[in-house]
């Protein structure tokens, strides 16, 4: 009885340290960020790069770094979101902004031209955020091209870019990449394999980077958000239960922002922890067979 009391013990605080050690960290830097303040431009230096920022998740970061001081580069597709993104931040803000055209679809060789447009400037923030959903349905029915496509954006991006940025940063010993996963790389999500596995796949790169910048001074940040309604969710957020689980992405984007420098990993919204909380209690081959059928619940109430 003394050991499994020793057993239940132990495992009752390393479920405590691992749920609430976000929550922690996080009222820490909201207390301190209100008695000490916060200078980010001092604290990262003087530019944002944000890909995917000119719509969704990525805006909201753009409109926060810019808030606070710093200029922005948006890497984003060159059409009205990327112009009416720049312009806003412009005259809002009054920041520079440097729009920078890219489709990270094509892969590695346009990367040359993107370290050319970041040559000379310094950058303390990164947030690789730029990603890209395919159609729900089964690994085998997509296109070998559409698996490229992901590929390219949801991984490769990340890896490039902070390839690009993280050599001057350590220089300066002081800088902030923001990788943005997602709950969906906590679990295998059958009938969006590919999606779940590039956000894996982000989930381990970042936090293996933490680890590695930490002796440098260089901050990482991981992000698992859950159900977020932008442009690219909005017709698989359509139908009675994902209206019920979809948060808004400026409702979102106002709480995610807050996390920003105060702690290592956050959901970016307290709905969103307390579902990845709940995700965490479920076996992983009971939760993949539970997804899978909600999955094929939801795509027969949108036919």
């Amino acid at each position: 009885m003394e050991v499994l009391l020793y057993v239940g013990a132990v495992a009752l605080l390393l479920w405590s340290y691992d749920t609430f050690k976000s929550l922690v960290e996080l009222c820490w830097g909201l207390w301190k960020e209100r008695t000490e303040g916060v200078d980010f431009v001092r604290r990262y230096g003087k530019w944002a790069v944000i890909t995917g920022g000119s719509q969704g998740i990525g805006q909201q970061y753009a409109r926060f770094f810019a808030r606070k001081g710093l200029n922005v580069a948006i890497i984003a597709l060159a059409d009205e979101n990327l112009e009416q993104t720049t312009k806003e931040i412009r005259e809002k803000y009054g920041v520079q902004v440097k729009p920078i055209p890219m489709d990270f679809a094509k892969g590695f060789e346009n990367y040359k031209f993107i370290e050319e447009k970041l040559a000379g400037m310094e950058i303390g923030v990164l947030v690789n955020n730029v990603g890209i959903v395919q159609e729900v349905t089964y690994f085998d029915v997509i296109s070998i091209e559409s698996h490229q496509r992901l590929l390219n954006i949801n991984m490769n991006a990340a890896v490039l870019m902070s390839r690009i940025v993280l050599p001057k940063m350590k220089q300066r010993g002081r800088g902030l990449v923001i990788n943005m996963s997602s709950a969906y790389g906590l679990q295998p999500m059958p009938m969006t394999l590919m999606y779940g596995a590039s956000k894996a796949f982000m989930l381990s790169f970042s936090q293996a980077m933490q680890e590695e910048l930490r002796p440098f001074g260089v901050e990482c940040q991981t992000v698992t958000p859950c159900f977020v309604r932008t442009q690219l969710t909005e017709e698989f957020g359509n139908t009675m239960l994902t209206r019920l689980i979809y948060t808004n992405v400026d409702c979102f984007g106002k709480f995610l922002t807050m996390t920003v420098g105060k702690t290592k990993r956050t959901t970016g919204y307290w709905m969103h922890a307390l579902m990845v909380t709940g995700f965490k209690l479920i076996p992983a081959d009971v939760e993949s067979r539970l997804h899978h059928h909600m999955v094929k619940y939801i795509l027969s109430k949108m036919k």
